[in-house]
């Protein structure tokens, strides 16, 4: 019994950190609108089982792609996202070093 709790919880650890409101990933993104301060992405992939909250379309700011691109080009970025107890605010994530795929 010791042995299959041990492997349990080894396995939640190594796949999904059981839970504890953290993702950290890099993520495939899609450029849909291109102004001077950032983009907006919509998600190009499947959304990683793991990730905290949905994430299927926001606005990233210039500063954080380490590259110039354009609207249709599709984008990986490093996302994280950490689940907060503050009010009006589930989760705080943060998108950076986007990049064209």
């Amino acid at each position: 019994m010791r042995k299959v709790v041990a492997v349990l919880a080894f396995g939640c650890l190594a796949l999904t950190a059981c839970g504890n409101g953290r993702f950290e990933g890099d993520v495939k993104f899609k450029v849909t609108e291109k102004d001077a301060l950032g983009y907006e992405l919509v998600l190009a992939q499947k959304q990683p089982v793991d990730m905290v909250s949905d994430w299927y379309s926001g606005r990233v700011n210039i500063k954080d792609f380490t590259e110039t691109v354009e609207v249709g080009d599709e984008v990986v970025c490093h996302v994280v996202q950490q689940r907060v107890n503050e009010k009006h605010i589930a989760t705080r994530s943060e998108t950076t070093n986007c990049k064209k795929a």
